[in-house]
């Protein structure tokens, strides 16, 4: 049996308490859930944990059959939610970082095992392609395989399955079973609580930087653990969609912006006519490959679109875009203050000369922060310190402060808390509320009822089906709408 306890641990980011004390005591042979709201402090046990980070006080300690481990980072293996891969290199090349052949010491990794790994997680074909070619799913699936080669005796796994279909997650969670079967310590951190029904046998919760419950075998739930999750938090509980979408619904007749028949210049989908109101949400939705991403990142600016004519597509409306990876939206080496302030231009955080303003900036800094409901210590603390739901909203915040007519974001609450996600929702129905235009792409029927006016289906590159969401009461009849609309059982328009 491998043991892996930690007494005491503390963290401080300036006046923030990321942990306070936290004790932690875990054993291998079964999968672990580690639960909790953002800021809560597990983004920071698991930097903890990986060697990421030294704690200010307290010990951690790895015990196994032939005693205790010196260092105990070497034995951890971890998945990160943002897949930290090197896209100028191949997957295989990925997989063989860090255990290259040398004259002395480690020989370089067993091609079979590779391969046997790759077969296994359905990534075998993409071997030879460059990571930057390949999508957000797949790259996940890369680190996944990465730290499934490593011989490690604790694997953290944090949102791992964020990026991956249904039938994906259920292969990856066959998967932690092996591990966990295999005698290692397993660690699941993620915001889908249905995750941990289905795969853990002990959750803990974590709050205020320490481990404030434990719920066991039969008695874990989804309403078990989102009691726990929820009971500091009742005032954020997301709103009633449907009380919401008569108030949004009223607006101008003028759209912000009109597609005509438009088409992907790369050929991901063709002829969508569309008109984007103000006060309005738009969902996308489709599988991947069905050019629902694609349409979202045309919208956005982020790919060439044309028009039916051929010629590419201008917008006289102006754009914000967020990517679904935080990796390609957080100034990493930046300040939570610098990345509310560094997409705006000299005449908001300008002074004379048209020289940046310190003063300027940090005032606009702790605006923000209030209006945006980000949990940090200080607009100087650095954006890693804050936790995944609360970047976001600096991320958020940061697009809306360009004062643009469009928002278009990729899975708003991707790995999000359920605190966080109704904080999001609220402001991207405040942006749409002054009379401007939000895009969301969302994979989650869950995201589309509680975040959309109107829903746009696309199925291999085509629109196949609108759904005023004025018509649908409950996320069931949405999932059944949407999956006809998906499998072209049906065409007409719903709602």
């Amino acid at each position: 049996m491998i043991r892996l306890t930690g007494k005491a641990i503390t963290k401080r980011y300036g006046a923030t308490r990321a942990l306070d004390g936290l004790d932690l005591d875990l054993t291998s042979g079964e999968i672990i859930g580690i639960a909790g709201p953002n800021g809560a402090g597990k983004s920071t046990l698991m930097r903890m944990l990986a060697g990421e980070e030294k704690a200010d006080s307290g010990e951690i300690v790895l015990m196994r059959p032939d005693g205790p481990v010196q260092d105990v980072w070497r034995r951890v293996a971890v998945v990160h939610q943002e897949p930290h891969i090197w896209p100028n290199m191949t997957v295989e090349q990925n997989l063989a970082v860090g255990r290259e052949g040398r004259w002395f010491g480690r020989v370089a990794p067993d091609p079979a095992a590779a391969a046997a790994v790759l077969e296994r997680l359905g990534i075998a074909q993409f071997a030879h392609y460059e990571l930057a070619d390949l999508s957000l799913a797949v790259q996940q699936r890369v680190e996944i395989a990465r730290a499934m080669l490593s011989d490690a005796d604790v694997y953290l796994f944090d949102e791992p399955n964020s990026a991956l279909t249904e039938q994906e997650s259920e292969a990856l969670f066959v998967t932690m079973s092996e591990l966990a079967a295999d005698d290692r310590i397993v660690l699941l951190i993620t915001h889908r609580l249905n995750d941990f029904v289905r795969s853990c046998k002990r959750v803990l919760v974590l709050r205020d930087g320490r481990i404030n419950h434990e719920i066991r075998g039969a008695a874990i739930s989804e309403t078990a653990i989102a009691a726990q999750l929820t009971a500091t938090h009742a005032t954020h509980a997301v709103a009633n969609p449907a009380s919401t979408r008569a108030v949004r619904s009223a607006g101008s007749s003028r759209p912000v912006l009109r597609l005509d028949r438009c088409s992907d210049r790369h050929g991901a989908f063709r002829e969508v006519s569309l008109d984007l109101m103000p006060g309005r949400v738009v969902a996308l939705s489709g599988v991947e490959g069905s050019g629902a991403r694609e349409l979202a990142q045309a919208i956005g600016a982020f790919r060439p679109m044309q028009d039916a004519d051929g010629s590419r597509l201008r917008f006289a409306a102006s754009v914000s875009y967020l990517a679904a990876s935080r990796r390609h939206t957080v100034f990493h080496n930046m300040s939570v203050g610098e990345n509310l302030a560094a997409r705006l231009g000299s005449d908001v955080i300008g002074g004379r000369g048209r020289l940046l303003d310190p003063a300027r900036i940090e005032a606009l800094a702790r605006r923000s922060v209030a209006r945006y409901r980000v949990k940090t210590g200080g607009t100087d603390l650095p954006i890693t310190a804050l936790s995944g739901g609360n970047q976001q909203k600096v991320v958020l915040g940061a697009a809306m402060e360009q004062n643009t007519d469009i928002i278009v974001i990729e899975e708003p609450t991707r790995g999000v808390d359920i605190s966080s996600k109704a904080d999001i929702y609220e402001l991207l129905r405040d942006f749409a509320a002054e009379g401007r235009s939000v895009v969301v792409f969302c994979t989650e029927v869950q995201e589309i009822f509680d975040a959309a006016d109107e829903v746009v289906v696309l199925s291999r590159g085509a629109v196949v089906g609108r759904i005023d969401m004025d018509g649908i009461s409950d996320i069931p009849s949405l999932a059944d709408i949407l999956a006809r609309y998906e499998s072209g059982t049906e065409m007409a328009q719903a709602g």
